[in-house]
């Protein structure tokens, strides 16, 4: 029986979360345009949606003008948007042009640079090429595989553009989902296991829990999610500190390559024989050369250098960061693109068209 005392605090609870509740969502109708009455029961949170097959998907047709800061703290305007399909740059399909297909994750999606800063759009002008680029923050290599394998034939591209991440061992393999800290947003995602897709929670907490408050509560969202951020400043208790010491010796890790290195197999019998390149957005063991073997078994080439360049920018003291001191800003942006586009220059001879 709850007692009087136990009613006055539930109800109290419960008028902060609706309090809460209004709170959030008129930050986001005024600052993302979202109607203060839309459920999240479809799934759209910002630039990000959910998706039953993909665990979550870039939002389709969404824009957004903000100003954003740097690692030094440099204000700078960010117009972005993203496009049909919730591609960041979806081209020309009927170009002449050569044609690019970019996969990655939130290098890719590159929401704290506006649409022309991106280093696919820069690779569009430094090359010539007709870009669709597609990415969605905290996507696995099993997420920009279905993506890649629902839209190539609707692209049709003459190269194809695979942006890696460290973190894609950690998403590609639940088990040490689970045991990161730093890269685990708490969303369910599918991983491939024993040669089947399985939707799976990467938290110990319930799933109906996770699913219902992703789904119907912006304020327990944004709550939620800024635990999860706090835990995650505590990196020294999490899996890739034992990854980043023992190497393949590591039984998840070593677990995880091997997922890995079939996905990407799969990437490479879709594409045909379309040129594959791709690029890590950071440089850093064991996680590179697992990428670089990879690349090496599926005639995938891998430039080892282009985050380095960035990496680098930055030792030299130049502000290449957006304010989460990891994602690149508009001159990581353009760092990259022009590192890429070396190595475009003279890998490939010039795409024929029609």
């Amino acid at each position: 029986m709850i007692t009087a005392s136990g009613a006055v605090i539930l109800i109290l609870i419960g008028l902060l979360m609706g309090l809460g509740e209004v709170i959030i969502r008129s930050v986001h109708l005024i600052r993302d345009g979202i109607p203060f009455f839309e459920s999240n029961a479809g799934g759209r949170i910002g630039p990000i949606t959910l998706d039953q097959d993909l665990g979550w998907k870039a939002t389709e047709h969404y824009q957004e003008a903000l100003v954003e800061k740097t690692k030094n703290g440099t204000l700078y305007p960010v117009r972005r948007s993203q496009t049909q399909y919730g591609f960041r740059s979806f081209g020309d399909v009927s170009s002449r042009r050569p044609k690019m297909l970019v996969m990655g994750d939130s290098f890719t999606h590159a929401t704290a640079v506006s649409d022309d800063r991106t280093y696919h759009a820069l690779l569009s002008k430094l090359l010539d090429v007709e870009v669709f680029a597609y990415g969605a923050g905290g996507y696995g290599t099993l997420q920009e595989y279905l993506v890649f394998d629902r839209y190539l034939d609707i692209v049709r591209p003459d190269v194809i553009l695979w942006q890696y991440c460290i973190n894609d061992f950690i998403n590609n393999d639940n088990e040490l989902e689970r045991l990161s800290r730093v890269n685990n947003n708490g969303w369910v995602r599918p991983y491939w296991r024993n040669g089947t897709i399985q939707l799976l929670s990467p938290k110990e907490s319930s799933l109906q829990i996770r699913d219902w408050i992703n789904r119907h509560s912006r304020f327990l969202y944004f709550v939620v999610t800024r635990l999860d951020r706090l835990r995650a400043a505590n990196t020294r208790d999490t899996v890739e500190v034992d990854i980043e010491a023992e190497g393949m010796r590591h039984a998840g890790f070593a677990r995880s390559v091997a997922v890995t290195d079939d996905l990407m197999g799969r990437v490479r019998a879709r594409a045909g024989t379309r040129p594959i390149m791709a690029f890590n957005c950071t440089e850093a063991e064991p996680y590179s050369q697992a990428f670089r073997d990879i690349s090496g078994h599926h005639a995938i080439a891998y430039w080892g250098d282009v985050a380095q360049v960035v990496q680098d920018a930055d030792t030299r003291g130049e502000d290449v960061f957006a304010a989460d001191g990891s994602h690149w800003n508009e001159r990581g942006h353009e760092l990259a693109a022009q590192a890429l586009a070396k190595h475009f220059k003279t890998a490939l001879p010039p795409v024929p068209r029609p």
